[in-house]
């Protein structure tokens, strides 16, 4: 007989306001019934004033286990998602992530005023409340404090609680709604960064690849490698039209920017299959060749390069992804935590992710947690 006490995991969000009212306790309350209720013992969300950080004291108060998920650069998320409702909850922030198992940044970067670093950030927390809820054999719920009087400081409508639970929702999970209640709401907020114009923030799929090997090759296999490892990677791009919504060449390296996380994962692996049986002469005496791929999910800025004239993809997790393809084993495919999460999230399974742990990342870009992906 199993005696062991069934658990929830549970991705929290909800609406910002000021510290301390009335309306606060009663709020807490109810927030903990729920927590007893549904046997949350787990929970992923970031700490913004108001909900996130009830939630979080409520579930660090029953004894569970906390993991904060927070957009960028920690100071910038004190100004522009704590304080703004007073200066009453940065202790409480400190104490909860303090208390925390772990803290996850999506980004390490700055905030750049683009709401698709909170969304991003969202969708990072629901995959690893997804991944840990597999691994336990269970399913995920979400925990929302929501209010129809409360309007969204979102202009964009990719961030704020009411996309968070229509995101939920769309993937066909459960929310566990609380009302909010009479809190106030009065926030300050910074003024947002100025970045210019002609530049947008897109969330998209990264791919980097090369070809060990490739500097050892001779003259006489240079045209070879043209022919039938690029040949056969421009071909397998060429299959899935506009999904691939840029690419670029230098050498034996090739960088590209898929639209959706499924369609990044089939291209990677069908990359990999397509070069699976090449030619010997294009692996050097005593030596291994073969293509390397790492895959990343994240924002990217787009515009356009200055000296060409061309549309251009690039930012801080283009670079991370750059750095995950040496790391990874010829003929395979790595790719990060964050990209396994939104794979997970979306339902995709046509390919399985093996954690392979933390790997050291060249040019100190530290450690990261990533996966082996494969097909089913």
């Amino acid at each position: 007989m199993n005696n062991a006490v069934q658990t929830t995991t549970a991705i929290y969000c909800g609406h910002m306001f000021e510290a301390g009212s009335n309306a606060e306790s009663a709020l807490a309350a109810k927030i903990a019934a729920a927590i007893a209720q549904h046997k949350i013992t787990i929970g992923y969300g970031p700490l913004a004033c108001g909900a996130d950080i009830l939630i979080a004291e409520a579930i660090l108060a029953a004894g569970g286990e906390l993991n904060a998920v927070l957009p960028f650069a920690e100071e910038d998320f004190i100004a522009e998602s704590v304080v703004c409702g007073g200066e009453e909850w940065r202790a409480r922030y400190h104490a909860c992530k303090s208390a925390a198992k772990a803290t996850y940044f999506a980004t390490s970067g700055a905030y750049v005023g683009d709401d698709n670093q909170f969304a991003y950030n969202t969708k990072l927390a629901m995959g690893l409340a997804a991944l840990r809820a597999q691994e336990d054999g269970t399913e995920a719920i979400q925990l929302a404090v929501i209010s129809d009087k409360f309007k969204s400081y979102s202009t964009t409508g990719l961030a704020g609680t009411v996309a968070d639970i229509a995101l939920w929702q769309a993937l066909d999970r459960e929310t566990i709604s609380i009302g909010a209640g009479d809190v106030p709401r009065n926030l300050t907020f910074p003024p947002k960064p100025e970045i210019g114009e002609g530049t947008r923030r897109e969330i998209r799929s990264i791919i980097f690849a090369d070809y060990k090997g490739f500097s050892r090759l001779g003259e006489r296999e240079l045209p070879l490698f043209m022919r039938e490892v690029m040949g056969q990677i421009g071909k397998v791009l060429g299959d899935y039209g506009d999904h691939v919504e840029f690419r670029n060449t230098w050498g034996d390296a090739i960088y590209c920017v898929i639209d959706e996380p499924a369609q990044a994962a089939s291209i990677a692996l069908d990359l990999q299959a397509a070069l699976a049986d090449l030619p010997g002469e294009l692996t050097p005496q005593g030596d291994e060749a073969g293509m390397r791929i790492g895959v990343h999910f994240g924002p990217v800025w787009v515009g356009t390069d200055r000296i060409t004239g061309n549309r251009l993809w690039y930012g801080g997790e283009v670079n991370k992804t750059a750095r995950i393809e040496p790391v990874t084993p010829v003929g395979g495919v790595y790719c990060t935590e964050a990209f396994a999460a939104a794979l997970l999230v979306e339902g995709y399974d046509r390919c399985r992710f093996t954690s392979i742990g933390r790997k050291e990342l060249p040019k100190k870009f530290g450690d990261v947690e990533l996966y082996l992906l494969e097909r089913a």
